[in-house]
């Protein structure tokens, strides 16, 4: 079965890879799901560091799903090469990003450990942030996982961005083992949402009082 499904992610359930909150005035990523009767044989996932969208294939090259994603920031740029998911976990939390949170009613008491200077604050506990479908990458902490951000802008601490609708599907069809190729160049399978004169994706209309990034 084939359907055309585009999901503007509005609101997520997590801040992650430490990055703050993206401003009022952004673009939604999108997720397109083309197939959702998908065959058993193996996928694979590519995403390109240049259109900053990932695209769901499966063996046979066929487009399953794309999206748009967010990567690392400057001074934590998310890493060139070919991978292999390694973990998957509904829920993870990171061990480097989290909030000091009341032990009892886990209340935040200060949301960006890594900002804090001196003890954590007497009564609390280390809460790491919520990296919902997570997919580890790498064994030094880069994976895929949903995420705040802004369509076209770098926010995160290295790992690759995804908006939850885009990131459920890829994470319910790949496997430990499911190669991902992450690169600057092209997708080889042209994009399901169109490219512009520029080789971004075409963003829709705004409305008055927002900007593109």
């Amino acid at each position: 079965m084939i359907r055309h499904t585009i999901f503007p992610i509005l609101t997520f359930v997590c801040v992650s890879c430490g990055v703050k909150s993206p401003p009022k005035d952004t673009i939604s990523p999108r997720a397109l799901i083309l197939i959702t009767d998908v065959s058993p044989q193996p996928v694979s996932v590519d995403i390109s560091l240049s259109s900053m969208t990932a695209q769901l294939l499966q063996g046979d090259g066929t487009l399953l799903a794309e999206m748009d994603v967010s990567m690392g920031e400057a001074g934590h740029r998310t890493p060139k090469g070919n991978f292999r998911v390694t973990e998957k976990m509904l829920l993870k939390r990171s061990n480097l990003y989290g909030q000091y949170v009341k032990k009892d009613t886990r209340e935040v008491v200060v949301a960006r450990h890594w900002e804090h200077i001196g003890p954590k604050p007497a009564g609390t506990v280390y809460q790491g942030i919520a990296m919902p479908y997570w997919m580890r990458l790498t064994a030094g902490g880069v994976g895929m996982h949903v995420g705040q951000f802004s369509r076209g802008v770098s926010t995160s601490k290295g790992c690759i961005r995804c908006p939850e609708a885009g990131q459920y599907f890829f994470y319910e069809h790949c496997r430990v083992g499911t190669p991902v190729r992450i690169h600057s160049g092209p997708h080889s399978i042209p994009s399901a949402f169109g490219v512009s004169p520029e080789g971004q994706p075409p963003f829709p209309p705004l409305q008055s009082g927002h900007r593109h990034p």
